[in-house]
């Protein structure tokens, strides 16, 4: 119901407000608006078995060469399969006998690559009008790796949080460049009416929205959330001053961080890679998103289950909205890899007084 009434506020309201970022130096990025204490370190999640981490093992799989058979050239690499399967349709029904031939053909392949493309290529639940993230299903296009405990930490802020002791990781599959999935991550009038969501307050600061860059840490765009959703019966809400930030990487990926020391949470921090999918030939298909993150509500019994419906739901539905951006903008890549976009920040239209 809370939902349904904020989506005829919007549509009663008008436009949604668009909030231009500020040009800025790092240092007024760091601590002010993200601390970079709060990056997620890889010695906190690095497990002793690197295939178990999905931030490791993924872009490596991207990057493999196989043998393929002569005839079947498609067999290659990931990118390849995937071109291959959207040669095919793209469909539910265009998976099955791909991966029977890869099976065939090519055994050792498929054992590498098969769950992945299971759990990626098909997303019929998730593309579904009535998807509802809570409803875990086999072809929302979202997986999940299993979770993480959590390495000690000498230092702050990691040795001093409370709660939960995991991280979890979900990886999902976008048919979208970089500029949409970032216009879909800051469109928070649209954010309101996601599917799954209690949201009753998506508000950025606009003073708080800041891009630049500089020789030591590259491009680089920040800013900060007011959140306030609703929880369950029998308790109330939770409120949240989340704070993000776009950088690359070692690597030049695009890497969001996200973090909020919020009382009432023991603790939240996250961090999302963006792997751009090629063919063997180099041709662009899309980005693989592959998701590190944990939190933990103070005084509620959340568990890894609720985790993991929150992560769906918010990868599924950047998945979705990043999709159709892109669409609208005519599927012509624009930023795949090596760059952080401009930020457009949409709010919600100003409510009268």
């Amino acid at each position: 119901m809370i939902q349904t009434f904020f989506c005829l506020l919007l549509l009663a309201l008008g436009n949604p407000r668009t909030l231009e970022p500020r040009r800025a130096a790092w240092s007024e990025v760091d601590p002010g608006v993200f601390s970079s204490a709060w990056m997620l370190p890889e010695n906190l999640w690095k497990p002793a078995d690197e295939s178990r981490a999905l931030p490791l093992a993924l872009p490596e799989l991207l990057a493999a060469r196989f043998d393929a058979p002569a005839d079947q050239p498609w067999m290659a690499s990931v990118g390849d399969m995937i071109a291959e399967h959207r040669r095919r349709g793209g469909t539910r029904a265009a998976l099955g006998p791909l991966l029977k031939e890869l099976l065939t053909a090519r055994p050792a392949t498929h054992a590498r690559v098969g769950k992945l493309l299971r759990k990626l290529l098909v997303a019929d639940a998730l593309l579904d009008p009535k998807w509802d993230p809570s409803d875990e299903k086999a072809e929302d296009g979202v997986w999940f790796g299993e979770s993480l405990e959590r390495n000690p930490a000498n230092g702050p802020p990691w040795n001093a949080n409370e709660g939960a002791s995991t991280l979890h990781q979900a990886a999902t599959f976008v048919r979208a460049d970089l500029d949409s999935f970032v216009r879909a991550l800051h469109d928070y009038a649209a954010a309101l009416s996601d599917p799954g969501t209690s949201y009753e307050t998506l508000e950025p600061e606009a003073g708080s929205i800041l891009a630049g860059e500089d020789d030591a840490h590259g491009p680089f765009a920040a800013l900060k959330i007011a959140i306030r959703a609703d929880l369950p019966f029998p308790y109330s809400h939770y409120d949240l001053d989340l704070r993000v930030l776009h950088k690359l990487d070692g690597a030049k990926h695009l890497v969001t961080y996200v973090f909020s020391t919020s009382h009432d949470f023991y603790w939240l921090a996250g961090e999302d890679w963006h792997f751009p999918v090629k063919t063997s030939a180099g041709e662009w298909l899309g980005t693989l998103v592959v998701r590190l993150s944990g939190f933990d509500l103070r005084g509620v019994p959340d568990g890894e289950d609720n985790r993991k419906t929150a992560t769906r739901g918010a990868l599924g539905n950047l998945r979705r909205r990043a999709e159709a951006d892109f669409a609208r903008s005519g599927g012509v890549p624009r930023n795949v890899d090596g760059a952080v976009p401009q930020l457009h920040v949409l709010a919600a239209p100003a409510q009268k007084r």
